[in-house]
């Protein structure tokens, strides 16, 4: 059985690593049907691929410590939000080179067990892997080796063009003899 880092109802300022985090609220309909679903099925299943093992937290976020720490997990559109983000060795999410929060929501996915475990296991399995072989990851916490970011530079790519001298072109005039007429 694979069983993944849990930390409930945890502090937005301790997460480090990759992380699914459901951020709800006690008051909404959806949740209360939801949250039972996450914290007695998901949590503890053992569905989970053992590459996640030791790699992946599983949190859960309210709506109050939400709107205290809305930078570390970006807008949401609606409670519950299931989302995965990464964060560095001092709690802050990756981002992208515009300065937007690295996250993958789970959009459409129905708030079952057995669904919300298969996407954490192609989701996050698969980022991870993306981000090793991009060598974006250098948080040696989160997945267990060593890391080191390589920063690149990034160069624009212009397409040369050969100059050609423009001609003017001007239109020829056909030049007939005139006959005098007598």
């Amino acid at each position: 059985m694979v069983r993944l880092k849990h930390e409930p109802e945890t502090s937005a300022r301790n997460l480090k690593g990759p992380c699914v985090v459901v951020i709800h609220a006690k008051w909404c309909g959806h949740c209360k049907e939801f949250m039972p679903v996450f914290d007695n099925q998901i949590v503890p299943s053992n569905s989970f691929d053992e590459e996640l093992k030791d790699l992946l937290t599983l949190t859960s976020v309210e709506d109050k410590e939400y709107s205290d720490a809305k930078e570390l997990f970006g807008e949401i559109d609606g409670y519950p939000t299931i989302r995965y983000i990464t964060f560095d060795e001092v709690g802050k999410p990756l981002k992208d080179n515009n300065g937007a929060i690295m996250k993958i929501d789970a959009v459409n996915i129905p708030r079952k067990a057995k669904d919300i475990t298969e996407w954490i296991n192609t989701v996050v399995k698969r980022d991870i892997k993306e981000k090793h072989k991009r060598g974006q990851h250098n948080n040696k916490h989160a997945h267990g080796m060593r890391g080191g970011s390589k920063k690149t530079k990034r160069v624009k790519k212009t397409k040369r063009v050969k100059k050609t001298k423009r001609v003017k072109k001007t239109k020829r005039v056909k030049k007939t003899k005139r006959v005098k007429r007598a």
